[in-house]
């Protein structure tokens, strides 16, 4: 029966088909095997200092800033610099208006010198008091000597009574004289404030540094109140006021970086601090841990000690505010220390801690036993057991790679002239009428 379609034959088939064959042909197929490549990692023992780090952002800030107030009210006359000028310490950075103080202040010195009137006059009625007392006294004894004589008594009596009140004048003088002098010091009080009023009126510069802040204008008002401090190192304040002038002291910058409570064990002051600048490229700058808050603060349940880092020296361009990002060093070996890369080291359950050598061939490994060191970021100390240079295992890596090969299969086959019963597709079937079937 002749096919009216191609027929797929299974692969029992075909190689029954095959094995018969005269003449065949052949199709390849592809076949896909996994292969898999061991690669050693290795690593060297190296001699450098190893070290541990904390990291923790924040702003950088002037050691001292100080807000420089007047210490009377009044009109402000002149401001003498401007916000960004560095000034010297005792320079004039504002002035108020004296018009009501100097006269405020004369009119102080009148009452002084009303009251210094007022006293040489009380001390001179106790001087007159004290000379009438002293001739009465004397009378009183001239009267007595005569009593005693015979005289009358009359006398005595009268001279008796003018020796009492003599003392009762200058008992009364004295009085005066102590009032007289009670205004004198009131009078002297409020010269020595006047004048202080007028001095104030003039503001100096209690530091030397940047002017971070001006908050006057000529014309304005001003109340009076007192100079504040705020140090950089830990963030106090002694009086709250609102400045006329806030002065920094830029000879030293400092950050504030929040170190969480897991590492707070580590840090202490006097460590070293590298610190580096998103806003200033390629810039870092030597700094040191100068003091630890011994109170935490929490911020969404996260508990942070505040930790001061200050700047061993200013980097050019580096301003007040911008953000610095600090590595804290809380451990670091001696410079010379040997080192491997921590994933080199095997530690036993006894504690007991190896490193597998490798060969110079590279061929082999040795276990070697060594002692530790400061575990750092970068590696672990070898204090015992390797040498500069020694070439050590990390460990080894299998990659799997994909192979593509190919199969022939037989195909069809015919004798080229009087047919056959077929071949598979491609094949050379003849010319006979039964055709070739598709191959599979």
């Amino acid at each position: 029966m002749k096919l009216s379609r191609p027929v797929v034959l299974n692969s029992t088939l075909a190689a029954v088909i095959l094995a018969a064959a005269v003449g065949a042909y052949f199709v390849t197929n592809p076949v896909s095997a996994a292969t898999a490549e061991v690669t050693q990692l290795t690593g060297t023992v190296q001699q450098g200092v190893v070290s541990s780090t904390i990291t923790a952002s924040g702003s950088i800030a002037a050691t001292l800033e100080v807000s420089a107030s007047f210490a009377t009210s009044g009109t402000i006359a002149t401001v003498n610099v401007a916000l960004g000028a560095t000034v010297t310490a005792g320079d004039v950075i504002g002035t108020l208006d004296t018009t009501d103080l100097e006269a405020t202040k004369t009119e102080a010195y009148n009452t002084l010198a009303d009251a210094n009137t007022d006293l040489a006059n009380a001390n001179s009625d106790v001087v007159d008091a004290n000379t009438d007392l002293a001739t009465a006294e004397a009378a009183a004894a001239t009267a007595s000597t005569s009593t005693t004589t015979g005289q009358g008594s009359s006398s005595s009596t009268g001279s008796s009574t003018d020796t009492s009140q003599a003392e009762q004048a200058v008992t009364s003088a004295e009085s005066q004289v102590d009032s007289a002098q009670d205004k004198v010091d009131e009078a002297t009080a409020a010269v020595t404030d006047a004048e202080e009023a007028v001095a104030s009126a003039t503001l100096t510069a209690p530091i030397t540094g940047l002017v971070i802040a001006v908050s006057g204008e000529v014309g304005g008002s001003t109340s009076a109140g007192s100079s504040s401090s705020t140090s950089g190192a830990d963030a106090s304040t002694t009086t709250t006021t609102t400045g006329f002038m806030t002065i920094a002291d830029v000879s030293a910058y400092t950050m504030t970086a929040n170190i969480a409570e897991a590492d707070i064990a580590s840090v202490a002051v006097g460590q070293a601090v590298t610190v580096t600048f998103p806003a200033l490229d390629d810039t870092t700058a030597a700094a040191t841990v100068t003091a630890v808050s011994p109170t935490a603060t929490a911020s969404n349940s996260v508990v942070t000690y505040a930790t001061t880092i200050t700047l061993g020296e200013v980097p050019e361009g580096l301003r007040l505010g911008q953000t610095a990002e600090a590595a804290i060093t809380t451990v670091a070996s001696a410079e010379d220390s040997l080192y491997v890369p921590t994933a080199a080291i095997t530690t036993a359950t006894d504690g007991t801690s190896t490193v597998d050598v490798v060969s110079e061939d590279g061929e082999t490994t040795t276990a070697t036993t060594v002692e530790l060191g400061v575990v750092g970021d970068e590696g672990t100390e070898i204090t015992s057991g390797l040498t500069v240079g020694e070439t050590v295992s990390l460990g080894q890596v299998a990659a799997t790679t994909e192979d593509t090969s190919t199969t022939t299969d037989q195909g069809g086959f015919g004798d080229g002239t009087t047919g056959g019963t077929g071949g598979f597709t491609g094949g050379g079937g003849g010319t006979a009428p039964t055709g070739g079937f598709p191959g599979q």
